[in-house]
């Protein structure tokens, strides 16, 4: 469970506590003094139903300058809360799913460490995440290697998306650019038809696929906040064998960036897997297609402001009664 604000600039005025604090226990020793100075104690007794100076302590409800202090600053704390915008995440249940499969497609994914290549393993289980999703959903196509391509829209035609998948091939221009690709993935998410109500906002997933590092575009940690500040989840997945793999007869190996798919991932509230075979890779899409669970929001402002009003309300209603004092 976690706690934000939209405007966390108003929690500032909560150091006005202690001065609250000060002015009551100040002002009640003014009210103190001033009361002494009348001589028929009987009388106001009669008229403030009790004793206007206060009882002695002999419990939290029963001293009534205590209690209201403590009224008054909970309510004024309520309203802060309130006016901050205060929101709890959550972990609950979901039952549909927006998807983009962003796949790497530089020439590094010709490497053969997978039976045939990177990318024809990759191809085989997007396929089959795509055949494995279950409720309703809807899923994006990209690809990327220094440039990023949207190959399909959102779109919940599985065969359509198959069809697209097993069209994709390698891209030319040499490095990887996984910044922009967050980016492109994001906004195809983002600019679909809103749904009419926020409670029924799809849960929506980018999973990056690669198998090197980011090396051309846009930083990959403004990526990532740009990612985030729009409640996307991203799990990414590390693509190749330790030992690597040739390509284009080239003695070269590529390296893997874990630590910063990793990094994506738990930035993003997802998660990060290796995957170093056919199978490994399958495995990797099922479970991700069999995930039921997404981070929801609640905005309890509007609660925070009934309960302070509600007790505001008690306030006036308990010094007009049997907290009730002499003018």
């Amino acid at each position: 469970m976690e706690v934000t604000f939209t405007n966390p600039v108003y929690l500032w005025t909560l150091l006005l506590i202690p001065f609250m604090i000060l002015t009551h226990i100040f002002t009640l020793k003014q009210v103190r003094a001033a009361a002494l100075k009348f001589s028929n104690f009987e009388a106001i007794e009669r008229v403030s139903k009790g004793n206007f100076l206060g009882d002695t302590y002999h419990g939290f409800f029963t001293n009534k300058n205590l209690f209201l202090l403590f009224l008054r600053l909970t309510v004024y704390i309520l309203l802060i809360f309130s006016v901050t915008g205060t929101t709890i995440w959550y972990i609950g249940k979901a039952s549909d799913f927006d998807f983009v499969i962003a796949i790497d497609t530089s020439t590094s994914m010709l490497a053969s460490d997978f039976n045939s290549t990177r990318l024809e393993a990759a191809k085989e289980a997007a396929s089959t995440f795509v055949d494995s999703v279950v409720g309703q959903f809807d899923i994006g196509i990209v690809s990327f290697a220094s440039a990023v391509f949207v190959d399909r829209e959102i779109s919940s035609n599985k065969e359509e998306l198959k069809k697209t998948i097993e069209l994709m091939d390698i891209k030319e221009g040499g490095g990887t650019n996984i910044g922009d690709t967050l980016i492109t993935a994001a906004n195809l998410l983002v600019t679909k038809v809103p749904t009419t109500k926020a409670s029924d906002k799809k849960l929506e997933v980018i999973i990056l696929l690669t198998d090197g590092q980011s090396n051309v575009g846009t930083p990959v940690d403004i990526a990532t906040d740009y990612v985030k500040a729009r409640d996307i989840t991203v799990h990414s997945i590390g693509i190749g064998t330790e030992a690597g793999g040739k390509f284009l007869g080239l003695d070269i190996i590529t390296k893997l960036d874990e630590d910063g798919l990793k990094k994506i991932a738990s930035a993003a509230n997802g998660k990060y897997f290796r995957a170093t075979d056919k199978d490994s890779l399958k495995k990797v899409f099922k479970e991700i297609a069999s995930y039921t669970e997404k981070k929801l929001a609640l905005d309890i402002s509007w609660i925070l402001l009934i309960i302070g009003l509600s007790l505001l309300g008690l306030e006036w209603v308990l010094i007009h009664t049997i907290y009730r004092t002499i003018p």
